[in-house]
């Protein structure tokens, strides 16, 4: 039969545990972060390609040109007959690259892109990663 003082964890195996448990925590508290930023800077691209691929399928039904407009390095709209519509902006962290700000891509009527080349939409997050959304003259979408 077992002594009721055998039973249980003694206070130092208790405290060993904790200090690894929080050790392990503060290692993984980083990766998360990193991860994190990543998942939403590829959520920003998926985003903007949708809505782009949006303004193309309504510049189609309407047969009218759907310009999309990006003023500055987090905010992006679409410019409709009856005015803006609503600006989406991009996660905490998550940016437009310098070419891309101030830029203009109009959708036409008959789905191309209206422009006098392919475009190319680059947005970086705050560790430097980059993702585009590339705009082809066909109106096709990519994502990279």
């Amino acid at each position: 039969m077992l002594d009721l003082r055998q039973r249980g964890f003694s206070l130092v195996e208790l405290a060993i545990v904790l200090v690894v448990m929080g050790l392990l925590l503060t290692f993984s508290i980083p990766g998360f972060r990193g991860l994190s930023s990543t998942y939403q800077l590829r959520g920003a691209t998926e985003n903007i390609a949708g809505q782009l691929r949006l303004a193309r399928a309504k510049a189609i039904a309407t047969g009218v040109e759907q310009p999309l407009h990006i003023p500055n390095s987090t905010t992006y709209h679409i410019h409709y007959p009856s005015g803006i519509s609503t600006a989406w902006t991009l996660p905490r962290g998550v940016t437009f690259t310098n070419p891309t700000v101030g830029s203009w891509l109009h959708m036409a009527s008959d789905g191309h892109l209206n422009e006098t080349g392919s475009r190319i939409i680059v947005v970086r997050n705050t560790r430097g990663a980059l993702d585009t959304v590339s705009v082809q003259l066909s109106g096709l979408i990519l994502v990279r």
